[in-house]
């Protein structure tokens, strides 16, 4: 399937309704949080709650997580996704279980938390919004925002408004961050409005385009976050070699 931005998910379920698949089969090892997101939105929908999932691959801690919110879902290495698939289709779910959204997860987590801002942590703010810090609330002990990258930071933000400040923003982490800094490109949601703005936000790309350009320029995402009900962002880090 192809890799659709998470928040589409009329486009997930009326692709697979339409499809009517044996079996849905979805590959934790690139990016397990979308294959965990898109189960979640099949079993969501009365149209593909039928359907049997098969999770293929991923590192254990993942898959143990997504196997407590999905317990009858068939889990299995890709050496064996063809005996999988047999009983998945073999043997159906009379009632599937229906795990949380990724809407209702994000909802219950404190913004710090999902960006992983953690104590004692310097993270370099690039861009902003107004009332952005305030969302983030109380850092932890001995935790500090600052303006710049420096030999102490250990994660870098990224807020964003326009493609010119998106592909600014990889340059500079493609030239400034030491290898070891993840970063998150903060951007906003199509389709929402700006805090304490009236007009919407008329942004030209997506979740897609951010992914796109980061992997065009050596980085890979592995992780998404819903900052507020304007905000979105894609948290990245350098492809191993």
């Amino acid at each position: 399937m192809e890799a659709r931005p998470l928040g589409e998910c009329g486009g997930v379920v009326g692709h697979f309704r339409d499809l009517a698949p044996d079996a849905v089969v979805l590959d934790l090892d690139r990016l397990p949080s979308h294959g965990r997101e898109v189960g979640t939105i099949l079993r969501d929908s009365k149209s593909t709650r039928h359907l049997p999932l098969v999770f293929a691959g991923g590192a254990e801690e993942k898959v143990e997580r997504i196997r407590a919110e999905l317990p009858d879902a068939v889990f299995t290495a890709w050496e064996g996704i063809g005996d999988a698939v047999r009983v998945a289709i073999a043997h159906p779910v009379a009632n599937p279980v229906k795990a949380r959204s990724h809407a209702d997860r994000s909802a219950a987590t404190p913004l710090l938390q999902k960006l992983g801002i953690k104590t004692g942590m310097q993270a370099a703010v690039l861009g902003g919004f107004e009332g952005f810090e305030e969302l983030l609330g109380e850092l932890p002990a001995g935790a500090a925002l600052v303006k710049r990258f420096g030999t102490e930071t250990r994660l870098g933000l990224y807020i964003v408004r326009s493609e010119r400040e998106l592909a600014d923003a990889f340059d500079h982490a493609a030239g400034r961050l030491p290898e070891s800094v993840s970063f998150w490109i903060i951007y906003p949601k199509q389709t929402k409005r700006y805090p304490n703005q009236t007009k919407r936000a008329k942004t030209s790309f997506n979740e897609n385009d951010v992914r796109e350009l980061g992997l065009a320029q050596g980085f890979v995402d592995y992780k998404v976050c819903s900052v507020d009900a304007a905000w979105s962002g894609l948290k990245f880090s350098r492809r191993r070699k």
